[in-house]
Protein backbone atom coordinates (compact mmCIF):
# COMPACT_ATOMS: atom_id res chain seq x y z
CA UNK A 1 0.00 0.00 0.00
CA UNK A 2 1.34 3.44 -0.94
CA UNK A 3 2.37 5.69 1.92
CA UNK A 4 0.27 8.79 2.60
CA UNK A 5 1.48 12.11 3.95
CA UNK A 6 1.60 10.70 7.49
CA UNK A 7 2.50 7.36 9.09
CA UNK A 8 -0.46 4.94 8.87
CA UNK A 9 -1.09 4.99 12.63
CA UNK A 10 -1.71 8.75 12.39
CA UNK A 11 -4.43 8.39 9.76
CA UNK A 12 -6.02 4.99 10.55
CA UNK A 13 -9.20 5.75 8.62
CA UNK A 14 -7.20 5.54 5.39
CA UNK A 15 -6.08 1.99 6.25
CA UNK A 16 -9.34 0.47 7.39
CA UNK A 17 -9.05 1.05 11.13
CA UNK A 18 -6.61 1.10 14.01
CA UNK A 19 -5.20 -2.42 13.86
CA UNK A 20 -4.58 -2.50 10.08
CA UNK A 21 -2.93 0.92 10.42
CA UNK A 22 -0.82 -0.34 13.33
CA UNK A 23 0.38 -3.30 11.26
CA UNK A 24 1.11 -1.11 8.24
CA UNK A 25 3.07 1.26 10.47
CA UNK A 26 5.29 -1.56 11.71
CA UNK A 27 5.80 -3.05 8.24
CA UNK A 28 6.52 0.33 6.66
CA UNK A 29 8.95 1.40 9.39
CA UNK A 30 10.92 -1.84 9.13
CA UNK A 31 10.75 -2.63 5.41
CA UNK A 32 10.13 0.70 3.63
CA UNK A 33 11.98 3.02 5.99
CA UNK A 34 12.96 5.92 3.73
CA UNK A 35 9.43 6.46 2.46
CA UNK A 36 8.03 5.95 5.95
CA UNK A 37 10.35 8.39 7.71
CA UNK A 38 9.79 11.03 5.06
CA UNK A 39 6.16 10.91 6.19
CA UNK A 40 7.29 11.04 9.84
CA UNK A 41 8.84 14.43 9.08
CA UNK A 42 5.49 15.86 7.96
CA UNK A 43 3.97 16.24 11.44
CA UNK A 44 4.89 17.64 14.86
CA UNK A 45 2.47 15.36 16.75
CA UNK A 46 4.58 13.43 19.24
CA UNK A 47 1.84 11.45 20.99
CA UNK A 48 1.16 8.67 18.42
CA UNK A 49 4.87 8.21 17.81
CA UNK A 50 5.61 7.83 21.52
CA UNK A 51 2.71 5.44 22.05
CA UNK A 52 3.90 3.28 19.16
CA UNK A 53 7.55 3.36 20.21
CA UNK A 54 6.86 2.72 23.89
CA UNK A 55 4.52 -0.16 23.00
CA UNK A 56 7.09 -1.88 20.77
CA UNK A 57 9.96 -1.29 23.18
CA UNK A 58 7.93 -2.43 26.19
CA UNK A 59 7.07 -5.72 24.50
CA UNK A 60 10.70 -6.11 23.49
CA UNK A 61 11.93 -5.65 27.06
CA UNK A 62 9.33 -8.05 28.45
CA UNK A 63 10.08 -10.84 25.98
CA UNK A 64 13.81 -10.27 26.42
CA UNK A 65 13.36 -10.84 30.16
CA UNK A 66 11.10 -13.84 29.54
CA UNK A 67 13.61 -15.58 27.30
CA UNK A 68 16.44 -14.68 29.67
CA UNK A 69 14.66 -16.61 32.41
CA UNK A 70 13.53 -19.46 30.16
CA UNK A 71 17.05 -20.12 28.86
CA UNK A 72 18.34 -20.44 32.43
CA UNK A 73 15.81 -23.12 33.41
CA UNK A 74 17.74 -26.07 31.84
CA UNK A 75 20.80 -25.03 33.87
CA UNK A 76 19.04 -25.01 37.24
CA UNK A 77 19.64 -28.75 38.00
CA UNK A 78 23.38 -27.99 37.91
CA UNK A 79 23.00 -25.54 40.81
CA UNK A 80 22.41 -26.12 44.47
CA UNK A 81 18.77 -25.80 45.62
CA UNK A 82 19.53 -22.46 47.25
CA UNK A 83 21.25 -21.09 44.13
CA UNK A 84 18.45 -22.38 41.88
CA UNK A 85 15.84 -20.72 44.09
CA UNK A 86 17.78 -17.44 43.97
CA UNK A 87 17.99 -17.61 40.16
CA UNK A 88 14.26 -18.25 39.84
CA UNK A 89 13.42 -15.44 42.25
CA UNK A 90 15.73 -13.03 40.42
CA UNK A 91 14.25 -13.97 37.05
CA UNK A 92 10.69 -13.56 38.32
CA UNK A 93 11.56 -10.16 39.80
CA UNK A 94 13.14 -9.09 36.51
CA UNK A 95 10.05 -10.11 34.54
CA UNK A 96 7.77 -8.33 37.01
CA UNK A 97 9.88 -5.18 36.84
CA UNK A 98 9.95 -5.19 33.03
CA UNK A 99 6.21 -5.79 32.90
CA UNK A 100 5.35 -2.99 35.32
CA UNK A 101 8.01 -0.39 34.55
CA UNK A 102 9.38 -1.36 31.14
CA UNK A 103 7.29 1.33 29.46
CA UNK A 104 8.94 4.00 31.62
CA UNK A 105 12.45 2.80 30.75
CA UNK A 106 11.59 2.86 27.05
CA UNK A 107 10.02 6.33 27.26
CA UNK A 108 13.04 7.78 29.07
CA UNK A 109 15.33 6.04 26.58
CA UNK A 110 13.50 7.57 23.62
CA UNK A 111 13.62 11.06 25.11
CA UNK A 112 17.30 10.88 26.11
CA UNK A 113 18.41 9.20 22.89
CA UNK A 114 16.42 11.68 20.83
CA UNK A 115 18.01 14.63 22.60
CA UNK A 116 21.53 13.26 22.11
CA UNK A 117 20.95 12.42 18.44
CA UNK A 118 19.46 15.83 17.76
CA UNK A 119 22.42 17.60 19.37
CA UNK A 120 24.91 15.64 17.28
CA UNK A 121 22.83 16.02 14.12
CA UNK A 122 22.82 19.77 14.70
CA UNK A 123 26.58 19.65 15.33
CA UNK A 124 27.08 18.07 11.89
CA UNK A 125 24.70 20.50 10.20
CA UNK A 126 21.88 18.06 9.49
CA UNK A 127 19.13 19.18 11.88
CA UNK A 128 16.86 20.86 9.34
CA UNK A 129 13.81 20.35 11.55
CA UNK A 130 13.17 20.64 15.28
CA UNK A 131 13.75 18.28 18.19
CA UNK A 132 10.19 16.97 17.93
CA UNK A 133 10.93 15.42 14.53
CA UNK A 134 14.02 13.69 15.91
CA UNK A 135 11.99 12.32 18.81
CA UNK A 136 9.38 11.05 16.35
CA UNK A 137 12.12 9.30 14.38
CA UNK A 138 13.58 7.65 17.48
CA UNK A 139 10.13 6.57 18.68
CA UNK A 140 9.08 4.98 15.38
CA UNK A 141 12.54 3.40 15.04
CA UNK A 142 11.64 1.25 18.06
CA UNK A 143 9.62 -0.97 15.71
CA UNK A 144 12.26 -3.74 15.36
CA UNK A 145 12.64 -4.15 19.13
CA UNK A 146 9.51 -6.29 19.08
CA UNK A 147 11.61 -8.94 17.31
CA UNK A 148 12.75 -9.90 20.82
CA UNK A 149 9.80 -12.33 20.74
CA UNK A 150 12.32 -14.55 18.92
CA UNK A 151 14.85 -15.79 21.51
CA UNK A 152 18.47 -14.56 21.31
CA UNK A 153 18.62 -13.82 17.57
CA UNK A 154 15.59 -11.51 17.64
CA UNK A 155 17.14 -9.09 20.12
CA UNK A 156 20.44 -8.98 18.20
CA UNK A 157 18.79 -8.35 14.83
CA UNK A 158 16.37 -5.86 16.37
CA UNK A 159 19.13 -3.81 18.00
CA UNK A 160 21.12 -3.55 14.76
CA UNK A 161 18.04 -2.67 12.75
CA UNK A 162 17.13 0.11 15.20
CA UNK A 163 20.51 1.74 14.48
CA UNK A 164 19.88 1.41 10.75
CA UNK A 165 16.46 3.03 11.14
CA UNK A 166 17.98 5.87 13.15
CA UNK A 167 20.29 6.66 10.24
CA UNK A 168 17.65 6.33 7.53
CA UNK A 169 15.03 8.06 9.65
CA UNK A 170 17.14 11.09 10.50
CA UNK A 171 18.21 11.53 6.88
CA UNK A 172 14.66 11.19 5.54
CA UNK A 173 12.75 13.16 8.18
CA UNK A 174 15.26 16.01 8.35
CA UNK A 175 15.78 16.03 4.56
CA UNK A 176 19.54 15.85 5.01
CA UNK A 177 22.46 13.82 3.67
CA UNK A 178 22.90 10.26 4.90
CA UNK A 179 26.52 10.86 5.98
CA UNK A 180 25.37 13.51 8.44
CA UNK A 181 22.91 11.05 9.95
CA UNK A 182 25.62 8.36 10.12
CA UNK A 183 27.91 10.72 12.04
CA UNK A 184 25.08 11.78 14.36
CA UNK A 185 24.33 8.13 15.22
CA UNK A 186 27.87 6.80 15.58
CA UNK A 187 29.66 9.80 17.09
CA UNK A 188 27.99 9.38 20.52
CA UNK A 189 28.78 5.65 20.48
CA UNK A 190 32.43 6.29 19.61
CA UNK A 191 32.62 9.01 22.25
CA UNK A 192 31.27 6.62 24.90
CA UNK A 193 33.77 3.97 23.77
CA UNK A 194 36.70 6.39 24.00
CA UNK A 195 35.62 7.62 27.43
CA UNK A 196 35.19 4.02 28.67
CA UNK A 197 38.66 3.07 27.44
CA UNK A 198 40.16 6.18 29.03
CA UNK A 199 38.46 5.41 32.35
CA UNK A 200 39.66 1.80 32.16
CA UNK A 201 43.25 2.90 31.52
CA UNK A 202 43.06 5.42 34.36
CA UNK A 203 41.69 2.85 36.82
CA UNK A 204 44.32 0.36 35.71
CA UNK A 205 47.02 2.96 36.30
CA UNK A 206 45.64 3.67 39.78
CA UNK A 207 45.52 -0.05 40.61
CA UNK A 208 49.10 -0.54 39.40
CA UNK A 209 50.26 2.44 41.44
CA UNK A 210 48.53 1.10 44.56
CA UNK A 211 50.32 -2.26 44.24
CA UNK A 212 53.78 -0.71 44.15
Amino acid sequence: MAMGNLPPIEEPQAYGGFFPALWQTWVSACLRPYEFFEAVGNSQDLTPALLFGVGCGWLGIFFGSLWGVALKVPLLPMLSPKEAQAELFGGAAQMLCSGLFGWLFVLLGILLNGLILHLFLALFGGANQGLTITLRVVAYAQAPTILAVVPILGSCVGSIWVLVLHIIGLAAAHRTEVWRAVLAVFAPLLLCLVVSIAIGIFLGFLAASALR
